[in-house]
């Protein structure tokens, strides 16, 4: 997506825009780069959702404050979770799943691609408003976490949708719910878990911001230029193909700042009560 964008711009400015890619410590070394950069329109943040709202829940020391840190520019899009069932345990539904984790307290388990994020914190979302016990279970894949729900090692899986659908199309998972808030297109015949479980939303989810102190013209022209390229047709099928779908309702750079907000206020909560500690 980043890509995408950026030879968009290029072709609209007239002037090269590199992608430099910083992963590591769940995002924070790349966001901490752009923290320190020149407040000029030269250095954006194309970042997930983690550092933005999650990992100052989760690390006990971060090197950046996005608030003070960062101008919010625009909101790029949602990135769902699903949570899967493996055939083995007979469970259909959202509500099946709650009885059965209700009758079984501490016995079902759901496999998330690593610890602390986005999937992970879904399902201490989920056991938290339904008041079940389940046990996680971590894998260093998701793959792994696939293919072990799949043959019945564990009851269930929650990554991003497209990890999950070719084995659900190939009847290797049973799909229980999207954890978006709306129907999403091309996922119109997936239940929402929040048709059982309302306001029940979560998702990992990507946006742009710039350093603090970028002058307030050029956070405009950027929001504008960006959220041109986001209604190209070929960037909006790549951004499916990847489960992430635009979201009108955010997309000015005031709507994105209380969107961090609202989500870093619901990942504290949702870790302070899996009391998921720090590192």
């Amino acid at each position: 997506m980043a890509r995408f964008i950026a030879d968009r711009l290029t072709q609209k400015w007239g002037q090269q825009v590199i992608v430099e890619n910083q992963p590591g410590a769940g995002g924070n070394i790349g966001v901490a780069a752009a923290a320190r950069t020149a407040p000029d329109g030269y250095t954006l943040l194309f970042s997930q959702a983690a550092p933005l709202a999650l990992n100052q829940h989760i690390f006990k020391q971060m090197p950046f404050s996005i608030e003070n840190d960062f101008d919010p520019v625009i909101f790029i899009g949602d990135g769902p979770m699903l949570i899967a069932a493996s055939p083995k345990i007979g469970v259909k539904t959202i509500p099946e799943l709650i009885a059965r984790a209700k009758a079984n307290p501490g016995k079902l388990s759901y496999a998330t691609p690593g610890v602390k994020n986005v999937p992970h914190l879904t399902g201490e979302l989920f056991k938290s408003m339904t008041d079940v016990d389940m046990q996680h279970v971590s894998y260093r894949t998701n793959s792994q976490a696939i293919t072990d729900t799949m043959t019945g090692v564990v009851d269930l899986v929650i990554d991003g949708v497209p990890a999950l659908m070719p084995q659900i199309r190939a009847g290797n998972l049973v799909p229980l719910g999207v954890t978006s808030d709306r129907h999403l297109p091309g996922l119109e015949g997936l239940p929402l878990v929040s048709d059982t479980l309302s306001k029940f939303a979560i998702s990992g989810w990507f946006a742009v911001l710039a350093p603090k102190g970028t002058p307030p013209a050029i956070i405009a022209q950027l929001n504008s230029d960006i959220q041109a390229a986001l209604q190209i047709d070929e960037l909006l099928v790549r951004m499916r193909d990847l489960g992430v779908y635009r979201d009108l309702s955010n997309t000015t750079p005031e709507q994105l700042a209380a969107y961090i907000r609202a989500q870093s206020n619901m990942f504290g909560k949702i870790a302070e009560s899996a009391k998921i500690e720090r590192d």
